[in-house]
């Protein structure tokens, strides 16, 4: 073997084992959404025209926008629904808008010293998260505002890799936006 393979070799051996590191050290729980069974779609009996706005995540998206996505689609009584930006005179548009809320000055400081000693100094994080808007239109009328808040628990260390399948037992960000979703139409079941 050459000098450059082993090399190679090496530096794929590295890079594959601080994946692993970085990907099974870390704990994520959301704040008031423990993990459920997914939930079943409504019988599509609506013939009103539903149009949707979906966001462009603010940061790095760990499926809440496809789960948005899902659930206009494929969840809600609409039989027609689309993606789409303008308010239709007959018929309802909700626009959805994400804000990202960073970590605290000083989590962020620890969550910066973990990541450049790969993790073996602690760290966590319990007010980042996400703001969330819906803003319902029905009939080209604007009719509510609706805000939710979602909080996550991160933590990351070394040392919690041989716990890392609780990540399994806890609700996933796809999991929260689609429940935040269902609570949003029950907020505002009066105008549909």
């Amino acid at each position: 073997m050459t000098i450059a393979k082993i090399k190679q070799k090496k530096s794929l051996f590295t890079g594959v084992l601080l994946a692993f590191l970085f990907l099974t050290n870390c704990l994520i729980g959301y704040k008031d959404y423990p993990k459920i069974l997914p939930l079943p779609s409504e019988e599509k009996t609506l013939d009103t025209n539903f149009v949707y706005v979906l966001p462009t995540f603010p940061q790095l998206n760990l499926g809440g926008r496809e789960a948005l996505k899902n659930y206009f689609e494929n969840k809600t009584r609409f039989k027609k629904t689309m993606e789409g930006v303008d308010v239709p005179k007959t018929g309802y548009l909700v626009n959805v808008k994400v804000n990202y809320r960073s970590p605290t000055p000083i989590a962020t400081v620890f969550l910066g010293a973990s990541t450049l000693t790969a993790t073996f100094l602690p760290a966590w994080s319990t007010q980042d998260g996400y703001d969330v808007q819906y803003i319902l239109y029905k009939d080209g009328k604007k009719v509510g505002t609706y805000d939710y808040h979602i909080f996550r628990n991160y933590a990351q260390w070394i040392f919690f890799i041989p716990i890392s399948w609780y990540n399994f037992e806890t609700a996933t960000e796809k999991e929260v936006f689609e429940r935040m979703t269902l609570k949003f139409f029950e907020d505002a079941k009066e105008h549909f």
